[in-house]
């Protein structure tokens, strides 16, 4: 065996610490399953759209009456619904996961959420490649990065964050390839999540005009097939819904246990304004679109462009929970470039399996480090930007 073919000691650590997680994150989803709670977590607002969808009453998905008499009948008493206020594009993926047997289509859905994320790792790997990594680094960090403890998250609560991640990564690498299509309809797709999707569409009419108009007509076919599913009414229903997810805390919605700015401000003045900290929230996050837009206009796009307004918008997004945080993963994959180009291969396929592991550590043993660790992350990561100097061929070039 040649050299090149042995095993160095930091994969062989990456790969200990990649199996670690992948086992804590099994035991953590099996011992769920026989768990009363699992009907309380968000799966069960997606479920209500699939049952609904099942039933034909596609004009009652965001009715608050259709959604409570279905979670009611789940959770065997009457409570306010967890709403579901999510466009409605995979509602037919919906329908076909919502069998009869909640924990049944609860599997599904997790399973097909593990076969998306393995399509961003793939998406990933093929990124690595074209700048030149080998392919096994390639590969080993890509498996590590979607090992990233908040994705996680969001399919033990059966969210679609890993959609909207999908998304993200083919705006982000259609960006970099100058492939407009890949970029516009990518971003489209991200639009299930409005919030961090809103604070990109901006900087991309700042730089990549041809991409912005393939987002817009990604976006007309998702409005005509919302209109067609939905109806007027429908349409009027899923516009309550947003209204009241960024205005009220109503519905299972606590805004002091979101990790954003709009959280860290509610902890941090329990009796302050609730209406004022909510307008500062707003201004922020409009000023770092506006910024991005300056910094972006007429530009090539780089890694660093597109980490930097990631993390922005996570940061500012006005309703952010932790499943959210996955989108971190965008701006590491930033440094993990960043860190191979430097020839720190270590330290690049280290990087998100050692974050994972401390998030979870944290969460286990010192849980009131809980918001503070991941703010910590994210100012992390905005130095290392700030501070890691990137090579020519990134830097001054698209892939």
């Amino acid at each position: 065996m040649n050299q090149k073919q042995k095993i160095s000691w930091f994969e062989i650590l990456a790969l200990v610490l990649i199996s670690v997680q992948i086992f804590l994150y099994a035991f953590m989803w099996l011992r769920l399953l026989n768990d009363p709670s699992i009907k309380t977590m968000d799966f069960i607002s997606f479920y209500t759209t699939g049952r609904l969808m099942r039933m034909g009453e596609y004009q009652q998905i965001y009715n608050l009456d259709s959604q409570a008499l279905i979670q009611n009948q789940i959770i065997g008493k009457t409570s306010a619904p967890l709403i579901f206020a999510h466009p409605p594009h995979l509602n037919f993926l919906l329908a076909f996961i919502a069998s009869e047997d909640y924990v049944s289509s609860y599997k599904v859905w997790s399973l097909l959420n593990v076969f998306v994320l393995l399509i961003c790792a793939t998406l990933i790997k093929r990124f690595f490649i074209k700048l030149n990594w080998d392919v096994r680094s390639a590969w080993l960090g890509a498996i590590g990065s979607i090992t990233f403890f908040p994705i996680f998250i969001s399919i033990l609560g059966g969210q679609d964050t890993v959609y909207t991640l999908l998304g993200l990564l083919l705006w982000m690498f259609g960006l970099l390839n100058a492939k407009e299509i890949k970029a516009g309809f990518g971003l489209a797709l991200a639009t299930l999540s409005p919030t961090i999707a809103g604070a990109l569409v901006l900087p991309l009419f700042a730089s990549r005009r041809r991409a912005g108009i393939w987002f817009v007509i990604g976006m007309l076919l998702l409005t005509l097939h919302a209109f067609l599913l939905l109806g007027l009414q429908g349409i009027k229903d899923f516009i309550y819904l947003l209204g009241i997810n960024s205005e009220a805390q109503v519905y299972g919605l606590d805004w002091s246990k979101m990790y954003n700015l709009f959280g860290l401000l509610i902890r941090s003045f329990p009796n302050g304004n609730e209406e004022l900290i909510r307008n500062i929230v707003w201004s922020v996050a409009g000023l770092s679109i506006l910024i991005m837009c300056i910094w972006w206009w007429k530009k090539d796009i780089t890694v660093k462009h597109i980490s930097i307004a990631v993390l922005l918008g996570t940061f500012t997004a006005p309703h952010l929970y932790l499943h959210g945080l996955s989108y971190l993963l965008l701006p590491l994959l930033g440094i993990m470039v960043l860190l191979y180009e430097a020839r720190k291969q270590t330290i690049a396929l280290l990087l998100v399996p050692i974050i994972s592991t401390c998030l979870i550590i944290i969460l286990l043993l010192i849980p009131i480090w809980d918001f503070n660790i991941y703010y910590l992350l994210m100012l992390a990561v905005f130095l290392a930007f700030v501070f890691l100097k990137k090579s020519n061929s990134i830097e001054d070039k698209t892939l």
